[in-house]
């Protein structure tokens, strides 16, 4: 998109860059983060809606999830609306508010860092026409040259028999099952 005017413009509207920053992650979450007015009943039910929320937000806006610090985190108003709704899902397990921080900076770590493939993934699957899939394919022949290809023997087999697929989505949802299975044990240890 051409706004018609030069970058540092820009700056006759905010103060810095990371200001400017913090105006886009604030815009992308208000405009693009859907979570419903009715929560569904149950814990893990709203942290998967939540988090899935967030992946698709993310999966919309690939720009979004490098820019955002894990460690120094933009207060973007829209963003924290999130954070909110996990420490809201926790609030009746009444854990101290360090393990509720910690479960809410893990939750979006984990799909912040998915999420970070997204945008290189486009631009590979721009610059070569292929898929993953189709670029997965022309790979195995380079595999079988290796040296020591032998040795390799049982993931090629274990890749054929499971038609596994390198696919974001699929990665996605089985880690989070892992971690809600994770935190339930941890909930039911209380």
């Amino acid at each position: 998109m051409d706004l018609d005017a030069s970058t540092m413009s820009l700056y006759r509207h905010v103060r810095s860059k990371d200001e400017l920053v913090v105006f886009m992650i604030d815009a992308a979450f208000a405009s693009g983060l859907r979570l419903p007015d009715k929560r569904p009943r149950g814990w893990r039910r709203r942290l998967e809606l939540s988090t899935r929320a967030l992946w698709a937000l993310f999966r919309r806006r690939p720009w979004l999830a490098p820019v955002m610090s894990l460690t120094r985190p933009q207060l973007a108003p829209s963003a924290l609306v999130y954070t909110d709704w996990v420490l809201q899902t926790l609030a009746p397990f009444r854990m101290d508010a360090g393990k509720l921080l910690h479960i809410h900076v893990m939750l979006f770590a984990y799909v912040r860092g998915l999420a970070m493939s997204l945008e290189p993934e486009a631009i590979a699957e721009r610059d070569t026409g292929m898929d993953s899939d189709e670029w997965m394919q022309t790979q195995e022949g380079a595999l079988m040259e290796l040296p020591g290809s032998s040795a390799f023997a049982d993931f090629m087999r274990q890749i054929d028999e499971s038609g596994f697929e390198l696919d974001l989505d699929t990665l996605f949802e089985f880690g989070l099952a892992r971690i809600l299975d994770g935190l339930a044990v941890m909930i039911r240890a209380r």
